[in-house]
């Protein structure tokens, strides 16, 4: 089945590429974050609300990414402007998580987190245990504290959260490109119709 134009060829081509970039990423994200609230969770401790949703947030997405091609594909005009709706507010919600994200980790350096030996490793994780107990005694489990306890922990969550950036950047472009091919297919329609009659 070839790629509709909509009158606009290379946009249509960027859309579907913006499409299989945003998968990409958001298939990143719900690995990194999935493994992340594992480690969490097999310490027996309630892993951090903004991980939760942004696996929740990214699975959503993820979903409507794959469900989103197909009405592309179907070639109706309403459609593009409905997807530019959604995108719209998936734009919002990767800035937001991008934001609850980027406060805390903005400001650590993973290289000064922990070595990279497996003696380390074995300390950092006992160290990492007990500090999460101390802060689930005194109730301050949060992404930072949780992310700066190992080098690996802190790079993964560091990957998290470009990839979030990632797919903020990637619904800004998409609720460019696809208002633009809307008016672009309404003006090719309006000029069949004009050059028949």
């Amino acid at each position: 089945m070839p790629l509709p134009t909509y009158g606009a060829a290379p946009l249509a081509k960027t859309f579907m590429l913006v499409r299989i970039l945003s998968l990409i990423a958001m298939v990143t994200i719900m690995g990194l974050t999935a493994n992340f609230v594992s480690q969490i969770v097999s310490t027996n401790v309630e892993p951090p609300k903004e991980i939760v949703g942004t696996l929740s947030v990214t699975s959503l997405a993820a979903l409507y990414n794959l469900l989103s091609l197909p009405f592309f594909c179907a070639q109706g005009s309403l459609t593009l402007l409905v997807l530019t709706a959604i995108d719209a507010l998936l734009l919002l919600a990767f800035t937001i998580i991008s934001v609850l994200l980027g406060r805390p980790l903005s400001y650590m350096n993973c290289m000064a987190v922990g070595s990279a030996s497996e003696a380390a490793s074995a300390q950092n994780a006992y160290e990492f245990t007990t500090a999460l107990m101390g802060n689930v005694r005194a109730g301050a489990t949060g992404i930072g504290g949780l992310a700066g306890t190992t080098r690996v922990n802190c790079f993964e969550t560091k990957a998290i959260w470009g990839c979030c950036v990632g797919c903020a950047v990637l619904f800004a472009t998409s609720c460019t490109v696809l208002p633009v091919l809307w008016w672009k297919a309404r003006r090719a329609g309006r000029a069949s119709e004009k050059g028949g009659a």
